[in-house]
């Protein structure tokens, strides 16, 4: 099974590589090209109990998220409250995870980014957060985008509060890495991002795509099983034979 897996990843990769020919600059077009290729993907592999579209969230009280990119929600339980084409408006208790999707970024635009996922803290998810970014910044330089992060007041650096806006995961490609967020040790002890990666695949598309799909399927997975009185067997139960590693990527805040 693991094979099939890693031939799913290799799919991904793949629809990717073709789609990257026209995502060679930022704009609404390739924009969109990018996010379907993704949300296509997502919808053939995770369980049919789940939709994965775009749109809005909502809350009992009328608050209204930004748009979503990708919106990974239960569509058994709950149905749109309203639907227009293919964008949906969902209510928050249904939402799974939500993916912001960025063809390419620059220090900006990332910083836009994190206002961005600041701005869904009002509306109190359970949801996992996401940035998928093609054409990703260097490792390095997304440390240095967060670092030069301008803060409200004299605040100099995240804290837990800001920290727990941030998005859960982020995974970049070309260059290619997966990050979670963890606890960190640098010069201090810190809270940061920690990039995992296969046993001799640091920096592989496949190694960061393939831990991507696991994680969004696990936060499926986990929610599920929540209405259930059953155990599920994890999908990551099929990888038995690679073994995950991880180092600490970026540090910030002290613990």
């Amino acid at each position: 099974m693991s094979q099939y897996f890693d031939h799913v990843t290799k799919q991904l990769h793949s629809k990717i590589a073709q789609a990257k020919v026209y995502i060679t600059k930022h704009n609404p077009t390739t924009g969109a090209l990018a996010e379907a290729v993704l949300r296509e993907f997502l919808q053939e592999h995770l369980p049919g109990a789940v939709s994965v579209e775009q749109g809005f969230i909502i809350t009992p009280d009328g608050g209204l998220s930004k748009q979503c990119d990708i919106l990974i929600y239960d569509s058994h339980r709950y149905a749109p409250f309203f639907r227009a084409g293919d964008v949906v408006v969902v209510p928050a208790e249904s939402v799974i995870a939500l993916i912001e999707v960025k063809t390419s970024i620059d220090k900006p635009r990332f910083h836009e980014v994190i206002t961005y996922f600041q701005s869904f803290a009002k509306l109190q998810l359970q949801a996992r957060t996401y940035l998928f970014m093609f054409n990703a910044p260097k490792l390095e330089t997304v440390g240095d985008h967060f670092d030069s992060y301008e803060h409200p007041g004299s605040r100099k650096e995240f804290d837990h509060d800001t920290y727990h806006d941030l998005p859960d995961v982020i995974t970049g490609l070309y260059p290619s890495y997966h990050l979670e967020k963890g606890y960190v040790i640098f010069d201090r002890d810190g809270m940061g991002y920690l990039s995992y990666f296969y046993e001799d695949q640091k920096g592989s598309a496949i190694s960061a795509l393939e831990l991507f799909f696991l994680s969004v399927y696990s936060a499926v997975e986990q929610y599920l099983e929540s209405y259930t009185s059953s155990k599920l067997p994890p999908r990551s139960e099929y990888h038995k034979k690679k073994t995950t590693t991880k180092i600490e990527a970026i540090d910030l805040f002290p613990m």
